[in-house]
């Protein structure tokens, strides 16, 4: 993590928009066009400001063209984690810092409230903010072409489509047999992603500055296959088939539906995804007061860290 420059532009993405929050958006937009911040769109977010009747020549916002229109400094996106990972696989947004600006519940990625990015976004685009490089997945699926690019942040995941019974799932790493599951499915999670599906489906919360991957089977028939933290590093072969002619490889929030048997390579792909950080911002922290660790209802308010936890405490 590194404290970085200042940001003299930013691109801006989402991919939904509650026209209840517009106000306060465009109270977002006003802070950054008076700090003389060049501002691009996504054209998808551009195509949402318009359908809610957004005037967007007052803050002279442009739509950014990959290939011809310049890098920005900073990625802003506005939503939830979901919006967050489709920057991650972005044209025009490789290798260029990401800021989450949370406009809904829960965020691990987008951790900055919509409520206090007016405040926050002055002393950010002076520079007062870190850089997480978070290690990303890169799939080849022979006779596929993964878009954009078969890159995933959280997790990828093989898992049956239409029919109720179990696939088969076998996995190598560098050549090296792992295991054989029978399941529902197999998540191959980075540690970024061990708070999102995996985490859902019983794996471990890793930190995201571990080098390392986590293979949880979806409902394993065995119950001794439990989840595997493994090293990041190396090539897994994954191999899967069941009853039905298809399966569904999913690569964060893009599914694709393949035929089975299916065999694909996960490897890490060579770019990190960067993500903004506060400098103040700590994963253990934040993982404690998102999933409320350390309550405990029959004690009332309890302590841990130096902080008091309870009902409405942050």
């Amino acid at each position: 993590m590194s404290i970085r420059p200042a940001v003299h532009s930013v691109l801006i993405h989402g991919k939904a928009l509650d026209a209840s929050l517009l106000e306060r958006i465009e109270r977002i937009f006003s802070a950054i066009w008076e700090r003389g911040t060049t501002m691009w769109l996504s054209p998808a977010y551009a195509d949402l400001l318009d359908a809610n009747g957004f005037d967007r020549s007052a803050f002279g916002l442009r739509i950014h063209e990959p290939g011809t229109t310049p890098n920005p400094d900073m990625v802003l996106s506005f939503g939830g984690d979901g919006t967050v990972l489709e920057t991650a696989s972005m044209p025009g947004a490789a290798n260029v810092p990401v800021l989450g600006i949370n406009t809904g519940r829960l965020g691990f990625l987008a951790h900055v409230p919509l409520e206090d990015a007016e405040s926050l976004l002055g002393g950010i685009l002076d520079g007062n903010y870190a850089v997480e490089d978070r290690n990303m997945l890169e799939v080849e699926f022979p006779g596929l072409d993964f878009e954009p690019g078969g890159l995933a942040l959280n997790e990828v995941t093989v898992h049956r489509r239409d029919v109720a019974s179990m696939i088969r799932i076998s996995v190598h790493r560098d050549g090296t047999f792992i295991n054989r599951y029978w399941a529902d499915g197999l998540i191959v999670s980075t540690a970024t992603g061990s708070t999102a599906y995996s985490l859902s489906c019983g794996g471990p919360i890793v930190h995201p500055a571990s080098n390392a991957l986590v293979l949880n089977p979806i409902a394993p028939h065995n119950l001794n296959d439990r989840p595997l933290v493994i090293p990041a590093e190396g090539t897994l072969e994954i191999q899967a088939e069941g009853r039905d002619d298809h399966l569904m490889v999913t690569l964060d929030t893009r599914s694709h539906k393949v035929a089975a048997p299916v065999r694909f390579l996960v490897r890490p792909a060579d770019r990190p995804f960067k993500l903004v950080q506060l400098p103040d911002v700590d994963f253990i922290e934040t993982v404690r007061r998102k999933l409320h660790l350390g309550l405990d209802g029959r004690e009332g308010p309890s302590r841990a860290g130096g902080h008091e936890i309870g009902p409405g405490s942050r």
